[in-house]
């Protein structure tokens, strides 16, 4: 079966938009609390919505051991590649979610969560995977009145709480101005009791 995704992977790592906007997005990522480079170093990082592994490479330069998921062959396989040419060893790529509980000491979502079909449920049943005291993080564009893309600041606030996660929070995660084009995504986090 394609995917739709399949088409973009082989150009995906040559956009200068997708490099700012995951290299923005590690950055927003470490200046949360209690998530730094140090904290990374060893700690197991689902990556949900990996595509080629943009923020997977930060975050194995930062030290995690990450499972990055996605749903399109294509774009794995070019995470793949990129694994065996760099040496990694603490990323496993995978079309499905591992059925682990309380697994994970970080997961992400970069730009996924709005393209699901049932995105409180699919929070609900990530969330299940984090360690006590793990985070839930995801950035996503800010749905626009009129708009049929993207999730708003109260669909994040809502999902995430009826998760089961709190400290929840939600405000713009950075703006990337590229080309007169500006990038600024929102930020949800929020931690397993």
């Amino acid at each position: 079966m394609d995917n739709e995704w399949d088409e973009y992977a082989a150009g995906w790592d040559d956009d200068p938009a997708a490099r700012a906007y995951a290299a923005a997005a590690f950055d927003s990522l470490v200046g949360l609390p209690g998530v730094s480079d140090p904290a990374l170093d060893g700690a197991r990082v689902l990556d949900f919505g990996c595509g080629t592994g943009l923020l997977t490479e930060r975050l194995v330069a930062a030290g995690a051991h990450v499972v990055a998921v996605d749903t399109s062959p294509a774009m794995l396989d070019v995470l793949g590649a990129k694994g065996a040419e760099r040496g990694w060893s603490t990323v496993v790529a995978s079309l499905d979610v591992p059925d682990e509980p309380a697994a994970f000491q970080l997961i992400v979502c970069s730009s996924v969560c709005a393209f699901l079909d049932d995105y409180p449920a699919t929070a609900a049943e990530l969330t299940a995977r984090l360690a006590p005291g793990g985070r839930f993080v995801q950035w996503d564009w800010e749905r626009a009145e009129g708009d049929d893309h993207g999730l708003t600041r109260g669909e994040i606030q809502t999902a995430l709480g009826a998760a089961g996660l709190i400290d929840v929070a939600v405000d713009t995660a950075f703006a990337v101005d590229l080309d007169g084009f500006a990038m600024a995504p929102l930020l949800g986090t929020g931690r397993r009791p």
